[in-house]
């Protein structure tokens, strides 16, 4: 028998791919869940522009340009991994929605409560009956802390996984039409909001992220293997359109002496850029580091227990005001330090609460 039509053989194959493929993806969400670190740690001195060093606070914008990748990066990958049409999928589209929403929903409602009661007990009260209801009736509203947003975002994005599958079923022609209608709309707001104009389809067509989710499958479809020209391509696209990001929010910051957020947005035509050239980058990034054994189970690692972590790091910024060396930078030296320092200790901290849930049976939805 010929060695290619040996069973065994096949399925070794496919499961060395499969695993590979897995790991690449865990090194992308390891790498997201840093940058979203470092993005939350560098973020509140944006704000405080009238009060910062302009040397500081531009150390403080750089980092928090080249990190805006992060969020789009796991909406990329949830793209890449869900939206192909499998057997299971395409005889029952919804039958793995209520799985995925309920891994979303659980989450939601304990680490809200968490967070809101955490407040409560910060502020020098015991929270009551009343706050419990409270909190519910505003998670029902929004995210009752900032970064929960992502859990809402992700969820109608499953929502839209039935549909977005079924219509890319038979070529990808739909999804690259849905990409460019997206990146068209964004750069039409952008541009008519800097204009100072009203962007007439705004109050009517709002595609939030889902742009983001098809890019993700459309790489997977056309760069499954990354060229080394298309990753050295990215990976200058990334740098550049960085330091734009950079330099645009600098000149509208500093021109109102107030934190202008706009070309920060993820959903902007410049972090669109930036993220795709970041993922693109990163899948052939994820090979080198593959070479490394210890080191890419180490990034691997981070990357499994990636949402845990997302989940509890704003718990543990919040207790050391998101410096953990306590004074502010008065250089860019300092800037620097304070930023790699919190970020560190965060990212340890955090890693060592989401792999303790996953360690115990009934709390490890907690950090799925």
């Amino acid at each position: 028998m010929n060695k290619v039509d040996n069973p065994t053989s096949v399925a070794a194959t496919k499961l060395i791919v499969a695993e590979k493929r897995i790991n690449e993806i865990d090194i992308i969400r390891a790498t997201a869940i840093m940058l979203v670190i470092l993005l939350h740690s560098s973020s509140p001195v944006m704000y405080q522009i009238a009060f910062t060093p302009i040397a500081v606070w531009n150390v403080h914008n750089l980092v928090d340009s080249a990190a805006r990748v992060c969020v789009p990066l796991f909406f990329m990958v949830s793209g890449y991994l869900l939206l192909a049409t499998t057997e299971a999928t395409k005889a029952s589209p919804l039958s793995d929605l209520p799985k995925r929403l309920l891994k979303l929903l659980l989450p939601l409602l304990v680490w809200s409560m968490i967070y809101r009661m955490g407040m409560i007990y910060a502020n020098g009260s015991w929270p009551t009956a009343h706050d419990i209801f409270s909190a519910f009736k505003d998670m029902l509203q929004g995210a009752v802390v900032y970064h929960l947003w992502f859990l809402y975002e992700l969820g109608a994005l499953y929502l839209l996984l039935p549909f977005l599958r079924s219509l890319f079923q038979q070529t990808d022609i739909p999804a690259r039409y849905f990409f460019c209608l997206w990146t068209m709309l964004l750069t039409a707001r952008l541009l008519s909001s800097l204009a100072g104009w009203g962007f007439p389809l705004g109050n009517y067509i709002n595609l939030g992220a889902a742009g983001y989710l098809v890019a993700g499958y459309i790489i997977r479809r056309n760069c499954a293997t990354v060229s080394a020209r298309t990753t050295a391509i990215a990976f200058v696209t990334y740098l550049i359109t960085t330091i734009a990001t950079f330099y645009l929010t600098k000149i509208y910051s500093v021109s109102t002496n107030t934190y202008v957020e706009q070309f920060h947005v993820y959903t902007t035509p410049n972090v669109v850029i930036m993220s795709v050239s970041a993922f693109i980058f990163l899948l052939r990034a994820s090979k080198w580091i593959s070479r490394f054994p210890r080191l890419s189970a180490a990034i691997s690692l981070i990357g499994v227990h990636s949402f845990g972590i997302y989940l509890v790091h704003v718990i543990v910024l919040e207790r050391i005001s998101y410096n953990v060396l306590g004074t502010p930078a008065a250089t860019p030296f300092e800037a620097v330090i304070r930023i790699a320092a919190t970020s560190g200790f965060v990212l340890a901290v955090s890693f060592v609460i989401a792999w303790c849930l996953r360690r115990f049976r009934y709390t490890r939805w907690m950090a799925p």
